[in-house]
């Protein structure tokens, strides 16, 4: 079920929902908070696990509207044709079957999401996402891939897919870079160790079952996709951060408790 905004959050509810944000991919009022954190690029220190984060979201839509109200403004004063801001229009998936994938870490080394969606002639026909509260930005894209080859490879289904992702090291290192570290080890060089050696190695097993060329997709410029892979990411993080045993409170003040601005 769906995170229920009170009545006195709906301006923020609108505001994420023109961000882009799937308001049925909010389960929790925590989850709420942070994705509504993400997005408005606030720092308010989140309280304890389990305790109510209400006015924390109260504060981001303060803040949201202040960004909305100077977004207004400075919008009126662009020539037209300018591409500063977040893109608007959202570019609809191709015809086909076709997976987005994705990663994110905050910070970097820190807790990490993955994720990936899948759409066929336009529809997203499927989801998943996960993630690791010790990551690197790099482990998650990586996975975020390696977990779509899987998904499609389990399908056992023969039929041609296309997969993107917004970053050149998981598609360079797919479609180019692995072939030379496989020749030379999974290293590269005789003293130097490859970083995610074991993730490379997965991934290349994972293509050798599907056989296909990766695409690189440009980041947060609109295309539907990629922003709700990026969305299934960051769900992924918090759910990392949601194992984390309750007395490790070291961790969780790491991740999110910012100071209050």
């Amino acid at each position: 079920m769906a995170y229920t905004f009170p009545a006195s959050l709906h301006p923020l509810r609108d505001w994420l929902a023109a961000q882009g944000l799937d308001e049925q991919s909010l389960k929790t009022e925590r989850q709420t908070a942070f994705m509504a954190q993400r997005l408005a690029g606030t720092r308010f220190k989140f309280p304890p696990k389990g305790q109510s984060c209400i006015l924390v979201l109260q504060k981001i839509q303060a803040a949201a509207q202040i960004r909305i109200t100077e977004g207004i403004a400075s919008t009126a004063t662009q020539s037209k044709g300018s591409k500063r801001g977040r893109p608007q229009v959202e570019i609809t998936p191709p015809a086909g079957l076709v997976i987005y994938c994705d990663g994110a870490c905050d910070p970097n080394p820190g807790a990490g999401g993955w994720g990936f969606v899948v759409y066929r002639d336009g529809v997203e026909i499927h989801t998943e996402c996960g993630g690791d509260p010790v990551a690197t930005n790099n482990t998650m894209e990586l996975t975020g891939a390696l977990m779509a080859l899987r998904w499609f490879a389990a399908r056992g289904v023969i039929e041609p897919v296309r997969l993107l992702c917004d970053s050149q090291y998981v598609v360079r290192g797919c479609n180019e870079w692995r072939h030379g570290w496989k020749k030379k080890g999974w290293k590269r060089g005789p003293q130097k160790e490859l970083a995610n050696a074991d993730l490379w190695r997965e991934l290349d097993e994972a293509l050798t079952l599907v056989p296909i060329t990766l695409e690189w997709c440009k980041g947060h410029a609109g295309i539907l996709g990629n922003e709700r892979a990026d969305e299934l990411s960051l769900i992924g993080r918090e759910k990392a951060l949601e194992t984390v045993p309750a007395g490790n409170g070291s961790l969780i003040e790491q991740q999110l408790a910012y100071e209050v601005v």
